[in-house]
């Protein structure tokens, strides 16, 4: 005889209230994180994003209180993609510096093509209000830190040659968040294939067994 299978399973199946809100939440701040990036904050209204997602103004008042609230979460999500990952970053004496910096790379370039990081890149600080400016602003800082701090591990373990971290770190993260302004997701080149070359680029500048020219 087959045994039944319990009532509770269908239940179970079915999402409740609470998530069912919190994946609401995330298409309206997925939708506005695109918008911004493409048309700018200043020139995004609210009615342009209930229109994106087809839902009325009004109904945005559900999730958000305003245009800056959304835009500090999807600003907040870029920068914990890097510094709160569900997988963090290998700490430092797991690996050596070089293989660190090769997973830093992999990830920020990942954070930094998806919706909230490119929003993050293209739109900046100054749209945000002061106080939450200021907490972007400390993730940011959080991020550089990152940085910086597997570059000096990497030349204490003798896997990089980078005299001036805090110089190289702003070139790379000059390099990396320019990305969003030309890379395209459905062109010929991967998120990974793209990452791999950079690697392979900043390898070729400061690893520690690069050959010279």
């Amino acid at each position: 005889m087959t045994k039944p299978t319990p009532k509770r399973a269908w239940g179970q199946a079915i999402q409740n209230r609470d998530e069912q809100f919190e994946m609401k939440r995330q298409v309206v701040l997925r939708t506005a994180a695109r918008t911004y990036s493409d048309r700018g904050f200043h020139e995004t209204t609210l009615a342009d994003i209930a229109d994106e997602l087809n839902i009325s103004k009004p109904t945005l008042y559900y999730y958000f209180k305003n245009k800056d609230e959304i835009l500090f979460e999807c600003h907040r999500l870029g920068i914990e993609a890097i510094t709160d990952g569900d997988t963090p970053m290998p700490p430092a004496g797991t690996c050596t510096g070089r293989e660190r910096l090769e997973e830093f790379l992999r990830r920020y370039v990942r954070m930094v093509l998806d919706d909230f990081g490119t929003c993050l890149v293209m739109t900046g600080t100054n749209a945000l209000e002061p106080k939450n400016r200021g907490r972007v602003i400390e993730g940011r800082r959080k991020i550089d830190q990152m940085l910086r701090d597997i570059l000096q591990e990497g030349v204490r373990d003798g896997t990089l040659d980078c005299p001036d971290p805090k110089m190289t770190a702003m070139f790379v993260f000059g390099a990396m968040n320019w990305l969003p302004r030309w890379y395209h997701h459905d062109g010929g080149l991967s998120v990974d294939a793209l990452s791999a070359r950079l690697i392979a680029f900043v390898m070729r500048a400061i690893a520690a067994d690069r050959c010279d020219r």
